[in-house]
């Protein structure tokens, strides 16, 4: 009897592997996207905290030189801010790259294993026939024998 032996296997497991990579490069880029979402949130936070404690020295009374210090303070805070929204913006278009391109890689992967199975399907299908048509023979001949 032979052995089922898929032409393109080679084939199929480099789609495999590049499906791997993918989903590697998939994870990493997530991770990065989570913690730049973390540190925008740390900036807001930090944002609103100084928003804060400017108004209660406000309350209490304040120095308009400090006011102003602090003002151009917040304003670098809000450029830092719109900056790492572009980060987050940027890690989330990376992130979806990434989607698509498993997508892609999963889809050219399942094209192949369908591919192998419909192989080994009719390879069977083959081997049964075979082997029928040996049982037939061997009947005949055993019949012929007989007579």
């Amino acid at each position: 009897m032979l052995k089922f032996r898929f032409k393109y296997q080679n084939l199929l497991e480099v789609k495999e592997k590049y499906e791997d990579v993918i989903k590697g490069k998939l994870n990493k880029a997530q991770s990065k996207l989570q913690n730049e979402k973390k540190q925008l949130r740390e900036l807001e936070k930090y944002k609103d905290n100084c928003k804060n404690h400017i108004a209660l020295k406000v309350q209490s009374g304040i120095n308009v030189g400090y006011l102003k210090t602090y003002d151009s303070f917040l304003l670098g805070l809000k450029r830092k801010i719109h900056e790492q929204i572009q980060i987050v913006e940027q890690c989330n278009n990376e992130v979806n790259k990434c989607r698509q391109e498993l997508m892609k890689a999963s889809m050219e992967k399942r094209t192949f294993e369908k591919l192998k199975e419909k192989e080994k399907e009719n390879f069977c299908y083959i081997e049964k026939k075979e082997e029928e048509n040996f049982v037939d023979q061997l009947v005949t001949f055993q019949n012929f024998k007989s007579n």
